[in-house]
C-alpha cells in the first residue's frame, strides 16, 4: 500500500515526505528500500533489489545526498534519505545546511514525488520538515512476529491532524505487513555500507570532542 501511495503522488504531481519511526533494529530501512524495490518494480508486479537502483536512490551522508539529487534532472519518484536523524537533529535547527534542506523542502516538488526518512523517532527530524502540510508517518513495529515468523513486522501510516477545536488525531492512510530481512544479493551490498554510519558518527564526536574549550582543559587528566 505504501508503494501504491507513492506511485499516486507521482502520478498526480504531488509531493509528501514520509518519516519512518520505530526502535533500533526494528526494520525502519529495510521497510523504506523494499517500497522503493516496490516502486520502481520491473513492470511484472516483482520488486526491483538492482544495487545499481539504490546506488542512486538512497543515500546516507549529506554530500552523498546533495550529489545524488544534483544529478537529478528530471521528476523521479521517490528518494530515501537513511538515518536522516543523524544529519537534520532537530536540536540542529540552527544548523546552516539543516536550514537549507528545510527550504528546499518547499520546492522539492520539482525532482521528487516522496523522500522518506528514517529516524528513531520523528521528534528528531527538523520540524522544518516533519512539520510540512500533510507528512506521512510511518510507525515500524513488531506486531505480528511470532516464533513461526520472527522477522515479520508491521508499518502503519497516518498523518496527524486537527479538528476544527484544535484536537489531534492520527489520520490512518495505510498498513504494510513485511519481512524486516531483505534479499540477500541487496544485502551484501547495502550491509558494509551501513556499518559505515557508526563510524561516521563516532569521527563527528571526535571532532566536535576536539573543538570543546572545556574538554580540551579536562584533555590532561585522560
Amino acid at each position: 500500500m505504501g508503494a501504491k501511495r507513492i506511485l499516486e503522488l507521482y502520478e498526480n504531481d504531488e509531493f509528501k515526505p514520509i518519516i519512518i519511526q520505530g526502535d533500533h533494529g526494528y526494520g525502519k530501512s529495510s521497510y523504506a528500500n523494499r517500497l522503493i524495490s516496490e516502486v520502481y518494480s520491473n513492470g511484472d508486479g516483482r520488486p526491483c533489489w538492482d544495487k545499481t537502483l539504490f546506488e542512486t536512490h538512497v543515500g546516507f551522508h549529506p554530500k552523498h545526498v546533495l550529489k545524488l539529487w544534483m544529478r537529478k534532472h528530471d521528476r523521479d519518484k521517490c528518494f530515501h534519505w537513511d538515518d536522516a536523524g543523524l544529519w537534520l537533529h532537530s536540536l540542529d535547527f540552527q544548523d546552516p545546511f539543516v536550514k537549507e534542506v528545510g527550504k528546499y523542502m518547499q520546492v522539492v516538488r520539482t525532482d521528487w514525488a516522496c523522500v522518506i526518512f528514517t529516524a528513531i523517532s520523528k521528534e528528531d527530524i527538523s520540524s522544518k520538515i516533519r512539520g510540512l502540510r500533510n507528512a506521512i508517518v510511518v510507525d515500524i513495529t513488531k506486531d505480528g512476529a511470532g516464533k513461526s515468523h520472527p522477522n515479520r513486522r508491521t508499518a502503519n501510516a497516518y498523518i496527524e491532524r486537527k479538528t476544527w477545536k484544535g484536537h489531534g488525531y492520527k489520520d490512518h492512510q495505510w498498513q504494510d505487513t513485511f519481512d524486516s530481512h531483505v534479499p540477500n544479493k541487496f544485502y551484501s551490498w547495502y550491509n558494509p555500507i551501513r556499518n559505515k554510519y557508526s563510524e561516521m558518527a563516532k569521527h563527528r564526536m571526535k571532532r566536535k570532542l576536539s573543538e570543546h574549550k572545556d574538554f580540551i582543559q579536562d584533555q590532561a587528566n585522560y
